[in-house]
């Protein structure tokens, strides 16, 4: 009895371990398609590809996405926002994109 109440609890944990790293995941995993990840890409893609800000290897894009989403919201550029780490995660993959392709 006391076997399968370990057992039963193990996997108790294990699952409660399992559904809090779902939870707890890195926005990166975030669906594609979400307009917040639309918005932090479009936003790196203006600044890179438009405004020609020059990034590289070296650069600290989860610093730069912050603080280029603080800048959109202020200047009005985006009105809001509905899931800021799923627009600094989806403004880092395609910055890391932009930086491999060149």
């Amino acid at each position: 009895m006391l076997e399968s109440v370990s057992g039963r609890f193990g996997w108790r944990s294990a699952a409660g371990i399992f559904a809090a790293t779902l939870v707890l995941a890195p926005a990166a995993a975030a669906d594609p398609e979400c307009s917040s990840c639309e918005q932090g890409k479009e936003a790196i893609d203006d600044q890179v590809l438009h405004r020609h800000v020059p990034l590289t290897a070296t650069d600290d894009l989860h610093q730069y996405c912050e603080s280029l989403l603080r800048n959109v919201l202020k200047s009005g550029r985006v009105a809001r926002v509905d899931s800021p780490p799923d627009f600094v995660a989806s403004c880092e993959q395609e910055g890391r994109v932009l930086i491999a392709g060149r």
